[in-house]
């Protein structure tokens, strides 16, 4: 699950405890302090969480966007998650939106 956290103290050993936006308390030990509010992932059951950075989950949307194009799986590319996912990783990696296919660079 994914969702934005903010600290709210910290436990013995120094690692953080944050509170989502779903009032889910976790423990976040790559939590940077200078930060007010960050994305997390997380298992619902878990106790921990993992920081997540916007840059990083844009990429990997855009190489699993491409992985996929790539295998021919995506066919019908208008579809509104696949419109939305491209929105999301257009920043991501080394390729201008001039070089994208001519159906993406409208979105």
């Amino acid at each position: 699950m994914l969702d934005l956290a903010i600290l709210v103290d910290a436990d013995r050993t120094g690692s953080a405890i944050i509170e989502t936006n779903h009032g889910v308390r976790l423990r976040a030990p790559e939590w940077s302090h200078d930060c007010e509010f960050q994305l997390v992932a997380f298992i619902p059951a878990a106790k921990t969480c993992q920081v997540i950075s916007a840059e990083q989950l844009a990429d990997d949307i855009r190489k699993a966007l491409a992985a996929l194009e790539n295998l021919g799986v995506l066919k019908p590319r208008t579809a509104d998650w696949h419109r939305r996912l491209r929105r999301y990783a257009e920043g991501a990696g080394k390729t201008p939106p001039e070089q994208l296919a001519p159906e993406t660079r409208q979105l």
